[in-house]
C-alpha cells in the first residue's frame, strides 16, 4: 500500500512539473498587450537590428579612442651576420622600430603617441561614427514599430479567423437542420427526393467550408508565433472578446503627415546618416592638412661586448602631405558623392512616408465606409434569410431559394467581420506609417 501511495505521489510532482514548464502566455489568453511585450524579448529581426546598434556603439569608440594617448610595450631579441631594422608586432599602436646590429641583440621600448593636430580629421572620424551610431538606435525604433504592426496584424487575423470559425460552423448547422427537415418532409411526401440531395450536398459544402476555416485558423496562430518570435511548437489561447485598441488619431490628414515627417524613426535615421556622410568628407579634407603627434619613448639596449644603454626620446612629428598622386582628392571626391546620395535617398524617403501616411488615411476612410455598408447588408441578409425560409415552408419558393439566401447570409457575416477588422488594421498602418504605434 505504501508503494502506491509513493507512485501517486511521483506523478502528482511530475504533472505539477511539466504545468510549470508551460510558457505563461499558453495557460491563459494571450491578450494583445502581451503579444507585443514578449515581441518586444523575442523577435529575431529586432534582436538583429539591436545587434547592429551593439556593434556600431563599439566602432564609435574605437574610433573616439584614436584622440587619446597610445601607449605600447615592444621586445626584440635577435641574432644576425648582418645589421637589420626590425619593427613591432602586426596591429600594434604605436608601432615601433629598432635597428638591430649583428651577432647578439636585445632590446625593449615603451612608446606614447599623442595626436596633437590632424586637421579635424580624426574628430571628424569619431563624429560620424556617433553619427552611425544614432541612425542604428533610430533604425531600432523602426523595426520595434514594424514588428508591432505585424504582431498588431497577426493577432486581429487570427482573432478573424476564430470569428470566421463560428460563422461557418453557424452555416453548417443551420444546413443541418434543413436537411433534417427536407428528410422529413420527403417522408411524408411533401418534398421531393431531390431537395433532400440537394439539401445534402450543400451540407457537405458547408462542412467543407468548417473545416477550412478551422484550418486557416490554425495556420494564423502558428503565423502569430512566429511574428512574435517564439516556436510554433504550443497552442494560443486568444481572449473572447477583442478590447479594441486605444488609437488617438490626428483630425487632418495634413496633420498626420506633419507628425509623420517629424516622428518617423527611418527619416531620423536618414538624417543621422547623412550627418555621418558629411562628416567623413570633412575627415578626408582633414586628410590634406599638417598632421603633428608627440611621441615619447623610453628604450633599453643591449648589444654583444656592450653594456647594455638605456634611455629616453622626446619628440613632436608634423608630416604634410606633398603629393599623392591625387589619391587623397579622389577620396574626398567619393566622399563628397556618397554625401550627394545621401541628400537624395533623404528626399526620396520623406515622400515615401508622405505617400504612406496619405494612402494609410485613405485606407481608414474606406474601411470605415466598408463597415457601415456591411453592417447594413448583414441586416438585409439576416432579413432575406428569414423571408427565404418561411416561403420554402410554406411552399411559395424552391428550395435552392433557402439555400442561397444561406450562403448570402454567410457570406454578409464574413464581410462584416473582415470590414471591422480592416477598419481597426487601417489606424494601425496609419500609426505605423506616422511613427507613433
Amino acid at each position: 500500500m505504501r508503494r502506491y501511495t509513493v507512485y501517486y505521489r511521483s506523478l502528482f510532482v511530475v504533472g505539477w512539473l511539466l504545468l510549470l514548464a508551460v510558457p505563461s502566455w499558453a495557460q491563459q489568453a494571450l491578450t494583445l498587450q502581451e503579444a507585443l511585450s514578449l515581441a518586444e524579448k523575442h523577435n529575431p529581426r529586432l534582436q538583429g537590428v539591436q545587434a547592429r546598434r551593439e556593434g556600431s556603439l563599439a566602432r564609435a569608440r574605437a574610433v573616439s579612442a584614436m584622440l587619446s594617448p597610445q601607449v605600447s610595450v615592444s621586445g626584440w631579441l635577435a641574432q644576425g651576420t648582418v645589421d637589420n631594422m626590425l619593427t613591432s608586432a602586426p596591429a600594434v599602436m604605436p608601432d615601433s622600430m629598432r635597428m638591430a646590429s649583428r651577432d647578439s641583440f636585445t632590446s625593449s621600448q615603451v612608446k606614447l603617441s599623442l595626436p596633437l593636430f590632424t586637421g579635424g580629421r580624426l574628430q571628424m572620424m569619431a563624429r560620424a561614427a556617433r553619427a552611425e551610431t544614432e541612425a542604428m538606435s533610430a533604425e531600432v525604433q523602426e523595426m520595434h514599430q514594424e514588428v508591432r504592426l505585424d504582431v498588431t496584424m497577426r493577432y486581429l487575423q487570427a482573432l478573424l479567423r476564430r470569428e470566421l470559425v463560428e460563422v461557418a460552423k453557424k452555416r453548417y448547422e443551420a444546413q443541418q437542420e434543413q436537411t433534417r427537415i427536407m428528410e422529413q418532409m420527403y417522408e411524408i411526401g411533401k418534398a421531393p427526393l431531390a431537395f433532400v440531395l440537394r439539401s445534402r450536398a450543400a451540407e457537405a459544402e458547408a462542412k467543407q467550408m468548417l473545416a477550412t476555416a478551422t484550418n486557416d485558423f490554425r495556420k494564423s496562430l502558428i503565423d502569430l508565433q512566429v511574428s512574435i518570435g517564439l516556436s510554433p511548437t504550443g497552442e494560443v489561447e486568444l481572449p473572447q472578446e477583442l478590447e479594441q485598441p486605444a488609437f488617438t488619431l490626428p483630425d487632418t490628414v495634413e496633420e498626420a503627415v506633419k507628425r509623420g515627417l517629424q516622428r518617423r524613426a527611418l527619416l531620423q535615421s536618414q538624417q543621422a546618416r547623412l550627418r555621418m556622410t558629411t562628416l567623413e568628407r570633412r575627415a578626408a579634407e582633414g586628410a590634406l592638412l599638417p598632421q603633428a603627434y608627440l611621441t615619447a619613448s623610453q628604450d633599453w639596449i643591449k648589444e654583444e661586448s656592450m653594456k647594455a644603454q638605456s634611455g629616453y626620446t622626446v619628440a613632436l612629428v608634423v608630416s604634410v602631405p606633398i603629393w599623392t598622386g591625387g589619391q587623397l582628392q579622389a577620396q574626398i571626391r567619393e566622399a563628397t558623392a556618397r554625401e550627394q546620395e545621401e541628400i537624395a535617398a533623404s528626399r526620396t524617403l520623406q515622400l515615401q512616408v508622405e505617400s504612406e501616411v496619405r494612402q494609410a488615411w485613405l485606407d481608414i476612410q474606406t474601411a470605415a465606409a466598408n463597415l457601415v455598408t456591411a453592417d447594413a447588408a448583414l441586416k438585409d441578409a439576416e432579413e432575406a434569410y428569414r423571408v427565404a425560409t418561411l416561403r420554402v415552408h410554406e411552399g411559395k419558393a424552391p428550395f435552392v431559394e433557402q439555400i442561397d439566401a444561406l450562403a448570402a447570409l454567410t457570406d454578409a457575416r464574413t464581410r462584416l467581420l473582415e470590414a471591422r477588422t480592416e477598419h481597426i488594421l487601417a489606424q494601425a498602418r496609419l500609426l505605423r506609417a506616422m511613427g507613433d504605434l
